[in-house]
């Protein structure tokens, strides 16, 4: 049997323009091999769909005590910058834990320490749904079934003709 791990966080009445929750970061290890168990450092996270990696501040990188191993070309709001590039591990809400994540440094931010990129979302299922006014997002890993609005609409629809034009009909005995 397939185990995955999930999470939603929901607004608390009204629509969100951005999608942040509190995450871990730690030391790169592998939590099969070590058996050192590393500091792990509460941080608000942006969720982005819009970047490529995951990037972490420069004060939070400070924070946690990480150190770069390589910096790269990075593509920004502001143009084009070489910036650090870190290994860190990083901890999802309920138990998601990934190991070895790259994320490049940015300036600081007010209301986050760390932006989720698609190299994480792209390994699970991410979802937004916002329904009487209220936003849930989910996301769990690892991947377990396609979602498809088009195609759920569509079924949904049949289903109801169905039974709108049977519904006069007897049935035979």
């Amino acid at each position: 049997m397939l185990q995955f791990h999930a999470f939603t966080t929901r607004s608390n009445g009204g629509l969100l323009n951005e999608l942040i929750n509190d995450i871990g970061i730690s030391f790169p290890f592998d939590p099969q091999t070590s058996t050192h168990n590393p500091k792990i450092f509460k941080v608000k996270a942006l969720w982005d769909t819009g970047a490529t990696n995951c990037v972490i501040t420069k004060q939070t990188a400070i924070k946690v005590g990480l150190k770069p191993f390589t910096k790269t070309k990075v593509f920004h709001a502001k143009g084009e910058s070489i910036e650090n590039v870190y290994k860190l591990n990083l901890y999802l809400p309920n138990g998601i834990a990934l190991s070895n994540i790259n994320a490049t440094e940015c300036e600081d931010a007010e209301r986050f320490g760390f932006i989720i990129g698609m190299n994480v979302i792209n390994l699970g299922d991410f979802s937004i749904t916002n329904v009487a006014g209220n936003t849930v997002f989910s996301f769990r890993f690892p991947s377990i079934k396609e979602i498809d609005y088009v195609k759920e609409s569509s079924q949904s629809f049949k289903q109801q003709r169905d039974r709108f034009l049977n519904k006069g009909r007897k049935k035979p005995k």
